[in-house]
């Protein structure tokens, strides 16, 4: 759609206001709590942190051809973002690079494709070269290999977009126009009245809280009835009470972290072998969220029109579309040891303990919303194209510090002489030992309702990954894998804000050939399928009486991601 001017846009939003005269019914206080995935996304919450926190199993492929269970194995460049100790296992030296596509599809339950729900890109998932500084057959230690790689250890890329209509059916549909009238009733927040008299139209930019409220303000979503303060209240503007909704979203993530690991590790008499790396991540993520109300009147004895109580609105909105975006970039830092033993020939055991990474994050927001308002009065034409709203910038301080969770792994693996390699391992994460060490200034709330929220609502999480390894041939190689991890949430019942992951399963196939003695060729494909809580748009929870005054349905939405990763190795 081509765009208007904003000047269009002010003189039809005037025209509302000076024409919809109405007598505001002051609302009791009330105790509401304010949220959903299209709410505020300024301010970073227990969420974000944990999703940021979660780690998937990149690596070579041959490592992701056996669904990542590499704690006990070693000679692998992987080895340096799970149990360094497999860097001791080298005879030579190696440079490995992975280059990966991955495709991520999602679906939402009850609801129509609205714009893409797949996402594809191109990056490197590995690389990195191990250098073997000697080797003796003296007893004590026989070897010392260093290690320096980049390993992805996160992947943001995808899309879900879908729609879902509401009838009005004889009661009111609820609009996310409702909550945010609730919001500045609550808070107070209110347009200046200037000395002549009138609106001005300023309203307190100071808070991105009230961001989407204000945009809903300027949009002709929400309106202030009453002229003067003690009979003044928010309530909807250009939405009749008979309007049916259709509800649009549109959310796309990319992005990634990189962990950069400095790595050691040591042969001691070929049956103990131990590593340790210092691992660098850094963090980008960019997310865009689109929240869209489409307004019909279908009931009887509408024609198309909005009316109010007293009879058809001056105006009326045709549709509304909130966008928000956040930028998040930063690094972290955090170190790794490692075990493994070999007690008998084609045994190994594993353990590898990972310390918090400690991340330092800067993170941008802004928001605006695109709208189409029509007139309903006799003689006065209303805007025939699209309509914006200032753009809203966080330009103030944004710095957030946060502990990810400590991660401990388990692994044992035999190998059946040259032909065959079966190997498991265990690892558990602690969520609810996530720690936010600093929040920018201004921010709504501090630290310790963090920590709370994660001792309260988060838990440990249980992963377990097998693979298998056949040689029919001493060039040739064929892999299998299978992982699962649990949910980080205590009662995904709870957790209606946004998407969270609850379980996670995968499982993986690969193959590999040595084309020489020196170099050596794998492919692998993982397929990875997210279940995640449900969740509302938007809602109003009055904490007086624990139930929801104004909300969204509940929606699901499914995440696969498939992948495609080549290995190259050379030895030398």
């Amino acid at each position: 759609m081509k765009r208007n001017s904003w000047m269009t846009g002010c003189c039809i939003v005037c025209f509302i206001v000076s024409s919809w005269q109405m007598q505001a019914q002051v609302a009791a206080p009330t105790d509401y709590r304010f949220g959903g995935a299209a709410f505020n996304r300024d301010l970073m919450m227990a969420w974000d942190f944990s999703a940021l926190s979660r780690q998937q199993n990149f690596g070579s492929a041959r490592a992701m051809g056996m669904g990542g269970a590499f704690a006990s194995l070693g000679a692998d460049l992987t080895a340096m973002s799970l149990n360094p100790a497999g860097l001791g296992m080298y005879r030579h030296n190696e440079f490995s690079i992975t280059p990966i596509v991955s495709i991520a599809r999602a679906s939402t339950s009850g609801t129509q494709p609205w714009a893409d729900n797949s996402k594809s890109r191109f990056a490197i998932a590995d690389v990195g070269a191990a250098f073997n500084l000697f080797e003796r057959a003296e007893n004590g230690v026989r070897s010392v290999t260093l290690g320096f790689g980049m390993n992805r250890v996160a992947d943001f890329n995808a899309r879900y977009s879908y729609s879902s209509e509401r009838r009005f059916a004889g009661s009111e549909v609820p609009s996310i126009a409702d909550v945010f009238a609730q919001q500045m009733n609550q808070n107070g927040v209110f347009p200046d009245t200037n000395p002549q008299g009138g609106w001005n139209g300023r309203l307190d930019f100071r808070n991105p809280y009230f961001w989407p409220a204000v945009l809903a303000y300027k949009s002709a979503m929400t309106h202030v009835v009453g002229d003067n303060a003690e009979n003044r209240n928010w309530s909807r503007d250009a939405i009749g009470p008979r309007a049916s909704i259709l509800r649009s979203v549109d959310a796309v993530d990319s992005g990634s972290v990189n962990e950069f690991n400095f790595s050691v590790g040591a042969n001691f008499d070929n049956i103990i072998y131990v590593g340790a790396s210092l691992g660098i991540q850094t963090v980008h993520k960019s997310s865009t969220f689109v929240y869209g109300e489409d307004y019909g009147y279908f009931a009887d004895g509408d024609d198309g029109y909005a009316y109010g109580p007293d009879g058809m609105l001056p105006a009326q909105l045709e549709y509304a579309d909130l966008w928000q975006r956040t930028v998040l970039d930063g690094a972290g830092v955090n170190f790794k040891l490692g075990v493994i033993v070999r007690p008998v020939a084609g045994l190994r055991l594993g353990v590898a303990l990972h310390t918090p990474t400690y991340y330092s994050l800067e993170r941008s927001y802004q928001a605006g919303m695109d709208y189409r308002l029509l007139s309903n009065v006799e003689g006065v034409s209303g805007a025939e194209e699209r309509l914006e709203s200032p753009v809203q910038y966080d330009e103030a301080g944004n710095s957030w510090d946060f502990v990810s969770p400590t991660r401990l792994m388990f692994g044992a693996s035999y190998t059946f002489g040259k032909f065959a390699v079966v190997s498991v391992d265990y690892e558990r994460d602690w969520y609810n030992g996530i720690r936010v060490k600093n929040v920018p200034d201004g921010a709504d709330f501090g630290t310790a309702v963090y920590k709370n929220d994660f001792k309260s609502n988060f838990c440990a999480t249980n992963n377990v990954r097998v693979g298998v390894e056949v040689r029919p041939l001493p060039i040739f190689a064929l892999r299998a894998g299978y992982g699962y991890s649990s949910s980080m949430l205590k009662d995904a019942s709870l957790a209606y804000e946004v998407p969270q992951l609850t379980e996670c399963d995968y499982f993986t196939l690969g193959a590999g050939v040595n084309i020489s003695r020196r170099v050596s060729l794998d492919v692998a494909y993982p397929r990875l399928s997210d279940e995640q809580s449900d969740y509302r748009l938007f809602y109003s929870y009055d904490n007086s009486t624990g139930s929801f005054a104004d909300t969204s349905d509940l929606y699901r939405t499914s995440l696969t991601r498939h992948f495609i990763s080549l290995s190259l190795g050379v030895h030398f």
